[in-house]
């Protein structure tokens, strides 16, 4: 929790759909959070530089990043920079944010990320995503967990660069059709940038080997959306959500809660009265 009047210092690694998003909630909403880094590839510097500003740091790895001491590391990128700066991030005792938690589909990877934080005293945050419903997962979970399905749907161009596109004919499905049945570290695994939620409702849930996932590919969705489901049977009772919502104008894979929900999840940590 960021003390009274303390501004929220945020670094972010990599600067794509949801980073930009985040530059435009925190500049229409103007809370006490300031974004003082952002890390790129190689090579991206220049182009980052120009799009953020002279009063943001644009560095190309981890080190640079991390000198400017930034509260909170903010992972905006893939799940190949979770495996290769995680670990890292949290042993030097720095907050880290990860939404590209398809990552932990490998147990020991997230055993060894929730280790380093212990250690060091930093923090794992993973935000909720494109999802509802994850409060009242965590609480059933409390009793007994009997059924957890997830099931993400988007329009079938948005599978594309997936398995999907070498074991479906893609541009000629006409109805909603299930591209994917299994567990969640395989759908994290073999759809990287489509299915990490998979992972987080496992973690926040009944765990990697008692949940069910399902994708979709579904062209009656309207257009630019895609939607997800979460169905829960406990001993406490049932859980069925339904969303609909937004994705990303220039990147179908990702909806645009995603980036909210890290957004609000950021201004949560600065206290009301700092406003």
């Amino acid at each position: 929790m960021a003390k009274k009047n303390k501004r929220l210092k945020i670094a972010l690694i990599g600067y794509g759909a949801i980073s930009q998003m985040l530059f435009d909630v925190f500049e229409e909403k103007k809370p006490p959070i300031d974004i003082v880094g952002v890390l790129v590839r190689p090579g991206r510097a220049k182009a980052t530089q120009k799009a953020v500003g002279k009063k943001v740091a644009v560095v190309e790895d981890l080190k640079a990043l991390l000198k400017l001491k930034p509260d909170v590391v903010v992972e905006a990128a893939s799940q190949q920079a979770v495996r290769d700066w995680g670990e890292t991030i949290l042993k030097k005792g720095f907050d880290l944010m990860v939404i590209a938690t398809g990552a932990y589909g490998d147990p020991k990877l997230w055993k060894k990320h929730r280790d380093a934080a212990a250690k060091s005293g930093a923090r794992l945050r993973l935000p909720s995503g494109a999802i509802a419903g994850l409060d009242g997962l965590l609480a059933m979970r409390l009793g007994k967990l009997e059924r957890v399905k997830y099931t993400s749907i988007k329009p079938p161009h948005a599978w594309t660069g997936t398995p999907a596109e070498t074991d479906f004919d893609l541009p000629s499905i006409k109805e909603p059709t299930v591209i994917f049945h299994g567990t969640p570290a395989d759908a994290g695994r073999l759809y990287p940038k489509n299915a990490n939620l998979a992972v987080t409702v496992a973690l926040c849930g009944a765990g990697l080997d008692r949940t069910d996932i399902e994708l979709v590919a579904d062209p009656t969705l309207p257009p630019g959306t895609n939607a997800s489901r979460l169905e829960v049977v406990s001993d406490s009772g049932e859980l069925r959500l339904e969303r609909l919502g937004k994705s990303m104008p220039d990147n179908p894979k990702t909806g645009v809660l995603t980036a909210l929900t890290m957004a609000d999840d950021l201004m949560k940590m600065v206290r009301a009265s700092d406003w």
